[in-house]
């Protein structure tokens, strides 16, 4: 009579062939079952066949062994059909059905089982092949997943619609791995039948192997299962079967999918599982792709946000400086990225001097834009009403405080030019000293200074002046061009650039 082992490990079938004599089962290279999990002792048991007749004995295992359910504690006699348990990982006994033989009843007692017509067995094996035909049907539907954009949180119902079609289950869950939780967070669930108002607790220790270990699991019998250490949690809801499988981004687990029934009679078979897997690998792929498209979304919105902000920021930075008589007004301003927080201005007063301002935000992007923004119009509003430079700047500088977070601040540097004198009168607001180079090469620097607005509340900010003589030059500049660095990291350099200006 031809009997088999067979069993599942890490997702593949194993079928092994008993024939007389002794089978060690085994951690160990020299075990003829060889099972390389860590909770299986290097020899754990041996199943012996003499005959027809096998018997299993646990040899002194760590974590022991289980026949149908029962501790194996001296040589157990194993009738086909019967389930032996190797510390978590389940084989089945398989033999033809023969007049006499055995198996178990509901309440886990040893019963006869009848002999079957080889009509039945067509019928059997009818079933089992409309079931795998049903489970690749299931498989082709969830290939739609992958083909149809749709946002993450869109595909939780059809994944708890296609695990209920493949398995029947009375609980599906869905449960992804997030940046800002150490525990794997549930994101859609389904109670189905009588457990339909039931509870929602899990088997945290089946979750966090599932996670770690990055293989599926299937128990059969939570109570028993080494691998599960009793597992309160699922014996106190009656559960009787339970199935979890990662999913998969790469080789990175970021999440799992989850099912579990409390029927008597319930069982999920090798094809299910697979087919479990199997979905579980494509739900992955789907929500990575559902994942990324939502990024793409997001990103072009923000793109779609930075570009009009930019159209906003180039309409309110002066298209055309102010044509002063005897100088030569020239202004440039380059962004690193989509938007800067660097910011100029120059306009006419009333009474006939320059006002002129170079700013510089800290940050870039959208806050530093709307913060150029605000600056610009307070100082626009304050030169319509003459303010001199150090009240204009103490003054922007509260309100820059008052409707920040105070994360943002700006350096400036704001004067006014009197064109018949030459004379410039200004205020430094942290920002870099702007280069004044006279007419025979001489550098020099504007030599005054303050904290940047915004920094704190309330602030004093010095005067200084300076005469511009024919041929002068004052170059005012931005950060951006003196820590400019090359692929030596070697910066350009305040001293360069005033070199550039001479």
């Amino acid at each position: 009579m031809e009997l088999n082992l067979v069993g599942t490990v890490k997702g593949e079938e194993v079928r092994l062939e008993l024939v007389e004599g002794v089978l060690v089962v085994g951690r160990g290279a020299d075990t003829g079952l060889r099972l390389a999990e860590a909770s299986v002792s290097r020899r754990h048991a041996e199943v012996r066949r003499i005959g027809d007749n096998v018997t299993v004995q646990d040899l002194d295992s760590r974590n022991g062994t289980r026949v149908n359910g029962q501790p194996v504690t001296e040589p157990t006699l194993v009738q086909p059909g019967d389930r032996l348990d190797f510390a978590g990982l389940i084989f089945r006994l398989e033999g033809p059905a023969t007049v006499g033989a055995t198996s178990l009843n509901e309440s886990g007692t040893l019963v006869p089982r009848e002999e079957i017509s080889w009509e039945e067995v067509r019928s059997r094996r009818a079933d089992k092949r409309d079931r795998q035909s049903h489970l690749f049907q299931v498989m082709a539907e969830a290939g739609d997943l992958l083909t149809t954009r749709r946002a993450p949180e869109e595909l939780y119902e059809p994944i708890l619609d296609l695990v209920q079609t493949a398995l029947d289950p009375e609980r599906i869950f869905i449960l992804l791995v997030e940046d800002d939780s150490d525990e794997p967070v549930v994101k859609a669930t389904r109670l189905l039948g009588a457990r339909k108002e039931g509870s929602l607790a899990l088997s945290r220790t089946m979750v966090q192997r599932v996670l770690t270990q990055k293989t599926s699991f299937l128990t059969t019998d939570p109570l028993n299962d080494p691998m599960l250490d009793g597992a309160m949690s699922m014996v106190s809801q009656s559960i009787r079967t339970a199935v979890a499988s990662p999913l998969f981004d790469n080789e990175e687990v970021i999440g799992l999918l989850y099912a579990d029934d409390s029927r008597a009679g319930k069982r999920i078979s090798r094809d299910e599982l697979q087919a479990f897997t199997l979905l579980a690998n494509g739900i992955a792929v789907a929500i990575t792709h559902a994942r990324y498209h939502a990024m793409e979304e997001e990103k072009a919105r923000q793109d779609a946000e930075l570009a009009t902000a930019g159209s906003i920021l180039d309409h309110i930075l002066p298209s055309d400086l102010p044509t002063v008589e005897g100088y030569d007004l020239q202004a440039h301003l380059e962004p690193c990225l989509e938007l800067g927080g660097d910011l100029y201005d120059a306009r006419m007063m009333d009474d006939g001097r320059l006002a002129f301002l170079l700013g510089d935000v800290v940050g870039k992007g959208l806050g530093a834009a709307l913060l150029v923004s605000q600056i610009l119009s307070l100082s626009r509003f304050m030169l319509g009403e003459q303010w001199e430079p150090a009240p204009l700047i103490e003054r922007l500088n509260r309100e820059i405080f008052l409707s920040t977070d105070h994360v943002r601040f700006a350096t400036a540097f704001m004067g006014y030019l009197e064109p018949d004198t030459g004379r410039v009168t200004c205020v430094n607001a942290g920002h870099n000293q702007p280069v004044l180079v006279r007419a025979d090469g001489t550098v020099q620097q504007c030599a005054t200074g303050g904290l940047p607005v915004g920094v704190i509340a309330e602030s004093e900010y010095p005067t200084a002046s300076v005469n511009l003589e024919p041929g002068d030059t004052l170059a005012l500049f931005s950060d951006g061009i003196p820590e400019t660095a090359n692929d030596q990291d070697d910066e350009y350099g305040e001293e360069r650039f005033g070199a550039l200006v001479a």
